[in-house]
């Protein structure tokens, strides 16, 4: 039922400062009910805010003031939205004549009503590795959140006493996990300071740092293990009596105006971090083609440089993933000078580069298997090679790293499966009417055990797609987004299965585009397969041209088809011939290359230690029982079908560092074969993949001799080496057992 204009009540709000503002503040006012109902915004005009509120719901009203400048809008629609706005709720007074009076507008709350404009230079950045180089490479169409982080001036006030009650222990006691995390925009702390507290850690924690740099120290011990720090901050003796004072507002009073000296303690205290860090989000950008943000945004504050935060998301397989947003408290950079340069490097291994320079003229760039392998570094002849003691045949390997998974350049012992993709780039100079349509097919060569096994050809036609960027307005703004565009199969004439050669740019045909500055990369991912489908074996894969009524093309200049560089991937290089399908010593007419697959899992077993050639136990227990002239066998199975497949195994004996034991215990290896100490054998393998070794008990007990007893883990893992271009395939296998010395 609508409210009839003789229940509405005009009322007239007077508005004032405490102190004047220096510039003019344009304000707004928020009317809200009791239960939170947003009733009415209008403007602050002429010192006094007039609104028309039905009387009966006069009773429980709340008033809201916020600054509203064209330049950043208040998007209001619920009291919770009013906070990232700083906004002041006065207590509401009617006098005898119904006329509602509040105080003025309190000072602090003004000087955070200014807004200003800051530059932004920004730049993202990640170290990718190539055939085994490494480069710092930009990250281009990255969204990137620029958040503001609220002045301890404005949080104090709000937080409970309880809490400011344990401030001052906190402080004078701090037990603080260093390092601290990076990348390191604390500019606060002393290098004295980091010292004190350094000194305090428990020597083998910090070893354990030491070896674990990337890994956060709370993840590595219990925090618990950490010596107490009985060093202090070296504070004035006036902001140490507040501290001891028991008086809470002393206590809120020496935060304030202390905080850059007491935030690299907070920042470690994550129970604090809701209290002390608020954060509020006041732009979006995106990355350039160079990683780069150049950008002006707005911020509230008279008297003080932005505290910022950022956190990025990049556009990973359709979807806008998170890919950096570390903690707030020890991310934030804080007092921003405007204009000066950031660079974030970010590490997360879901992020690829895309961020490509054009390739000129008519030419094909076939780059990698995934965005890791690169086509270069994958054997393109039969190489046999002996590796412990066994023939290893190395044809249509690569010798790629991945993601925790490093390898040696020339290593070829990686075959590739799962879901695959083959990263190519088109020259500036296509599509054209000579060159519109690709196509790739493949077939079968040899079987896993390479011997000869030729299939017939199967044309790859899955459906392929490429992203392209674009901007949009809405009533928020300027924002970018993804769509795609599928480049086939298609069926051009009496031709199917055939691929759209891409254009440089989403706007020209045969896309179209109709979004406003629409853009893609430069790499195509030209097709894509789940390999699981496959025999195992050794497949010859072929990409080839169609002009633009579908009709293959019988050859092109041998230059057409390129590949990266061996040794620096970029600027590419003409394809060698065994990459190619020559018609004459000019012509080729298709770009070849032979790759394994392998989608195998591995197996990891341990088995019951073996006394004198009999188990140990009937059960599985793990008491060994043992005379001084016993033969003890450790024996385990790491298997892969077709050899593919790394293995560690370690025995630990209780909590002792016996070096010699572990040396003679320990293991490694490829599982094609016996392991190797130098030239002396050191695990024997039998044919079904089982590695043996004997020992007298002594060599196990080693420094636990005297006592004859001692419990052991055994640990075996096997990691597969099959690769999808990208990262391992997950096809591990791993094993635990323990077992126990003991006399007879």
């Amino acid at each position: 039922m609508a409210t009839s204009k003789s229940s509405l009540r005009r009322i007239t709000m007077p508005v004032s400062f405490e102190k004047a503002p220096k510039t003019e503040t344009p304000l707004s006012a928020f009317v809200f009910s009791r239960s939170g109902e947003l009733l009415q915004t209008v403007p602050v005009d002429k010192d006094a805010a007039n609104f028309d509120i039905d009387t009966e719901k006069l009773s429980g009203l709340r008033v809201f003031i916020a600054p509203n400048y064209k330049e950043r809008p208040l998007q209001v629609a619920t009291i919770a939205d009013l906070e990232k706005y700083k906004a002041y709720e006065p207590v509401l007074k009617f006098d005898s004549k119904g006329n509602l009076n509040i105080l003025p507008v309190p000072e602090n709350l003004i000087k955070l009503w200014c807004f200003r404009i800051c530059r932004l230079r920004l730049q993202l950045t990640k170290n990718f590795t190539m055939d085994g180089i490494t480069k710092e490479r930009p990250l281009c169409n990255a969204r990137v959140h620029v958040c503001e982080i609220d002045k301890i001036n404005w949080l104090l006030p709000r937080i409970p006493d309880f809490v400011i009650k344990q401030i001052p222990e906190l402080i004078l006691k701090p037990r603080i996990p260093f390092p601290i995390p990076e990348p390191d925009p604390i500019r606060f702390i002393t290098p004295e300071l980091k010292n004190k507290f350094e000194a305090k850690i428990n020597p083998a924690i910090k070893t354990n740092l030491a070896a674990n740099p990337k890994v956060t120290l709370p993840q590595q011990v219990n925090t618990n293990k950490l010596a107490e720090a009985d060093t202090t901050l070296s504070l004035p003796d006036v902001v140490r009596k507040q501290l001891l004072s028991g008086n809470v507002s002393l206590v809120r009073d020496a935060i304030a105006k202390n905080f850059q000296l007491l935030h690299p303690i907070f920042c470690h205290i994550p129970w604090l971090w809701p209290y002390f860090y608020k954060s509020t989000e006041i732009a979006t950008f995106y990355t350039d083609n160079f990683g780069k943000i150049d950008k002006n945004f707005i911020y509230f504050d008279c008297e003080s440089k932005p505290d910022l935060y950022f956190w990025v998301e990049y556009y990973i397989d359709g979807v806008w993933t998170t890919v950096y947003r570390p903690s707030i408290p020890c991310h934030t950079h804080w007092d921003y000078i405007c204009g000066n340069p950031i660079n974030l490097k970010l590490t997360d291994p879901r992020i690829r580069w895309w961020c490509n320079t054009e390739l000129p003229g008519s030419v094909v760039w076939v780059k990698t298997i995934g965005h890791g392998a690169s086509v270069s570094h994958i054997q393109q002849d039969e190489v046999i090679s002996t590796i412990q003691g066994k023939s290893f045949n190395r044809y249509g390997l690569s010798d790629v790293s991945v993601a925790h998974r490093p390898n040696t350049v020339g290593d070829f012992r990686r075959p590739f499966g799962g879901s695959l993709y083959f990263l190519v780039q088109f020259g500036s100079g296509l599509p054209s009417a000579n060159v519109a349509y690709y196509q790739w097919s493949c077939r079968k060569v040899r079987n896993a055990a390479m011997g000869n096994d030729p299939g017939p050809w199967k044309v790859l036609n899955n459906a392929v797609s490429k992203s392209y960027s674009y901007e949009y307005t809405d009533a928020s703004g300027t924002h970018f987004d993804y769509k795609s565009f599928p480049l086939g199969p298609v069926k051009v004439g009496s031709t199917e299965n055939l691929f759209i050669i891409p254009p440089q740019n989403p706007a020209m045909a045969p896309v179209n585009a109709p979004e406003t500055a629409a853009g893609w990369g430069y790499d195509t991912a030209s097709v894509a397969f789940d390999s699981t489908g496959m025999e195992d074996g050794l497949y010859e894969f072929r990409m080839e041209l169609f002009d633009k009524n579908g009709i293959k093309i019988p050859g092109l200049p041998r230059n057409f088809f390129q590949v990266p560089h061996y040794s620096t991937f970029a600027p590419s290089i003409n394809a060698p011939d065994k990459l190619l399908v020559l018609n004459s010593p000019t012509e080729a007419s298709a770009y070849r290359m032979m790759v394994r697959i392998d989608n195998q899992p591995c197996e990891a077993d341990i088995y019951q230690i073996n006394v004198d050639g009999a188990p140990s136990a009937a059960n599985c227990c793990g008491f060994v029982k043992y005379h001084p002239g016993s033969n003890l066998e450790i024996s385990f199975r790491a298997y892969h079908p077709h050899n593919f497949a790394t293995f560690g195994f370690t025995v630990q004996k209780g909590t002792c560092n016996d070096s010699a034991q572990t040396n003679a215990t320990n293991t490694s290896g490829m599982v094609i074969g016996s392991t190797f100490n130098g030239a002396v054998e050191n695990y024997s393998r039998d044919n079904t993949s089982v590695y043996s070794k004997t020992f007298s008990p002594a060599s196990l007990l080693g420094i636990c001799a005297p006592g004859g007893k001692a419990a052991f883990a055994e640990s075996l893992g096997v990691y597969c080496l099959a690769t999808n271009g990208n990262d391992y395939l997950g096809l591990d296998a791993s094993d635990l057992a323990a077992f126990a010395l003991e006399p007879a």
